[in-house]
């Protein structure tokens, strides 16, 4: 890949879905904040970029430009074989990532990324020393021994696989390069702690113990969501707080929150909590951690549910 990268075009939607690489560069300007995106994982089609829409609407709410890479796995081995256009494992991978960062010459560097995205971010913003690292409900190792050692065997096959035919470099246990190479990167990670299964009677949630292995290792704020399981950044759209999240991590600033009133089902359920003698300051909490406003939170309650 060539890293004259100064007159690069900007990129659009069009050209983000139909693309056939696994690594695209937006418009490059120097000194403003570069977000490495890192796509999840797809065993039906090509995996997707990830996190354009969401950076185009930062930019849109800071007004300021955002430089961005968008990369994806179109192998599904959680970025540790070849990446088209940038390596042939996370070594190679790093280096040429490395250089386009120098390239750019951006004021901080940010690495973000969902699951098998989340994995990337955090493995590669380790590496590369960036600033801030944003995961949503990424795994924490990628070792079979400890997969069964925590009964979390969702993505077994992929650790089995690469043990099997190891890459040149590789990168299995998180946690670990946090303590070796942890450094200034703040790491941000944001998952779900609802049950994983809808019939479990104790909280049991795979995506907050990797969390909390990961915030071991220091440097790491924690960011729980007690009424989201794994898909995480679709509960934060579904709520409406995704948008706020980013602005504060990424760009630091705050935006108002997003109008997100109380529905008649969720109404339902403070009447009939009411009528039980559930405490109203405890059901504007909960509702407060579904993603409804506060207002709308305290009318729905003082309401009766009405």
């Amino acid at each position: 890949m060539s890293l004259s990268i100064t007159d690069v075009p900007a990129l659009d939607n069009r050209r983000v879905k139909t693309s056939t690489e696994d690594v695209l560069i937006d418009r490059v300007v120097p000194g403003e904040i570069l977000v490495i995106a890192f796509g999840f994982v797809s065993w039906d089609a090509r995996p997707d970029f990830d996190f354009y829409g969401r950076l185009k609407k930062l930019e849109q709410a800071s007004g300021r430009h955002l430089n961005k890479i968008l990369v994806r796995d179109s192998g599904n081995s959680w970025y540790h074989r070849a990446i088209a256009g940038l390596g042939e494992h996370p070594d190679d991978t790093v280096e040429t990532l490395r250089a386009l960062v120098a390239a750019i010459r951006p004021s901080k560097v940010v690495t973000i990324g969902q699951s098998m995205g989340g994995y990337a971010a955090v493995m590669f913003g380790l590496l590369l020393g960036v600033e801030q690292v944003v995961a949503f409900g990424p795994l924490s190792f990628l070792d079979v021994g400890q997969a069964l050692l925590y009964h979390d065997r969702r993505w077994i096959a992929v650790m089995r696989a690469l043990a099997q035919q190891p890459p040149p470099s590789g990168y299995y246990d998180l946690a670990a390069l946090g303590r070796e190479r942890g450094g200034q990167t703040q790491l941000h990670i944001v998952f779900g702690t609802k049950p994983d299964r809808d019939d479990a009677i104790e909280s049991v949630n795979l995506d907050a113990m990797h969390a909390h292995r990961l915030a071991a290792a220091g440097n790491c704020t924690l960011y729980p969501f007690p009424f989201s399981g794994h898909a995480v950044v679709q509960h934060l759209i579904d709520t409406k707080r995704i948008n706020g999240l980013l602005a504060r991590i990424i760009a630091g600033i705050e935006l108002a929150p997003e109008p997100f009133d109380v529905t008649p089902a969720w109404r339902d359920w403070v009447a009939e909590n009411l009528r039980l003698g559930s405490p109203p300051a405890e059901l504007v909490e909960i509702l407060q951690q579904h993603g409804f406003s506060y207002d709308s939170s305290v009318a729905a309650v003082a309401g009766g549910g009405a």
